[in-house]
């Protein structure tokens, strides 16, 4: 029998869904499931609904007492969460001085690890940059969340910066390219009769949003932030009727943009890939203008002097993402070495 104590560190939801997996199997050999949560009615009851796991709730006065009880069981493993949720840091505290066989902490995003120094320092590497992981609003739904936020994939915004056709022949290529593991797109085009029938008799499309021209742009701007979506699909295909809604794309907040081109060519948003992205584009179009020779040859030079400038800034970007990667690698790195036999 594995005695495990699980510590309401992270969201109840989460919480939850942990004791769910354990009891499950796969994880411990014969669980034993101890709950220790806050005094709150409505977790209590989402807690007592788990078969076969006790529920304590800490008590607001003689707390000590409760503590020194569960300290005496010696507990095979302590369960807590490390998700950035500012709110639980009592009893994350708790749960590091609780005695037991080993601690494990869960990070989110599946990421379980058994409690060293050498983890804490990693950890607290890796939160630099991922303040939260993916799935934390998953469990901590907001006012305005969207109803279909459980939705197990990926939800993508596609914002009309180019003509249906084109945009209509992107998501074909999408599937193509299988970028996304299981995607609900949404599209936020013009409020146009032709437009908007257009999207919504495609299959692909989960739902279509619209606008009229500049008019509520900031409740709209809000509106979309509120969805929190995971990716967001924007087109630069040098068509100047959509000058504005490109520049609506960069304040969306979606956590992924993806550019696509006229010869639905994509890349990911970088500065890097941004900068090169634009120095091609104006390069095109400069050169497409009927001059003489030598001032082809003059623009030439100077995109060429253009791209020496921004190679030491490149290698910087380059250089800050790999080390980006490589602190996620020693952070994953002892996962199976870190885990419990």
């Amino acid at each position: 029998m594995t005695r495990i104590l699980l510590v309401e560190t992270a969201a109840p939801r989460r919480v939850r869904k942990k004791a769910l997996d354990i009891l499950a199997g796969g994880v411990y050999p014969d669980p034993e499931i101890t709950i220790l949560c806050r005094q709150n009615e409505q977790n209590l009851q989402l807690f007592s609904e788990i078969a076969g796991a006790q529920v304590i709730p800490l008590p607001a006065e003689g707390s000590r007492q409760c503590l020194a009880e569960l300290g005496q069981r010696r507990f095979d493993v302590v369960q807590a969460f490390w998700t950035g949720e500012k709110k639980y840091s009592r009893m994350k505290l708790l749960a590091l001085k609780m005695k037991s066989g080993s601690k494990m902490i869960d990070m989110g995003d599946g990421g379980n690890y058994r409690l060293t120094w050498k983890f804490v320092i990693r950890y607290f590497y890796y939160r630099l940059w991922h303040p939260r992981p993916d799935d934390y609003y998953r469990y901590v739904p907001r006012k305005g969340m969207p109803q279909d936020y459980d939705h197990d994939g990926e939800r993508v915004l596609i914002l009309q910066t180019a003509s249906e056709d084109q945009i209509l022949r992107c998501l074909e290529r999408l599937a193509q390219l299988h970028l996304f593991r299981n995607p609900l797109y949404y599209m936020f085009c013009r409020n146009q009769p032709h437009t908007e029938k257009a999207f919504k008799n495609c299959p692909l499309i989960h739902q279509v949003w619209t606008h009229t021209e500049a008019r509520d742009s900031w409740k709209h701007l809000r509106f979309l932030r509120r969805q929190r979506f995971d990716g967001l699909i924007v087109f630069f295909t040098g068509d100047p009727s959509y000058t504005k809604m490109k520049y609506f794309a960069f304040f969306v907040g979606a956590r992924h943009k993806i550019i696509f081109n006229e010869h639905f060519n994509c890349f990911n948003f970088a500065p890097d890939r941004w900068l090169e992205f634009l120095a091609h584009r104006f390069g095109e179009q400069w050169l497409e203008r009927k001059s003489p020779g030598w001032q082809n040859q003059i623009l030439r030079l100077l995109f060429l002097c253009l791209k020496v400038v921004l190679l030491p800034f490149r290698f910087a970007w380059l250089l800050l993402v790999w080390l980006r990667l490589r602190g996620a690698a020693l952070l994953t790195g002892n996962k199976y070495d870190d885990c419990p036999l």
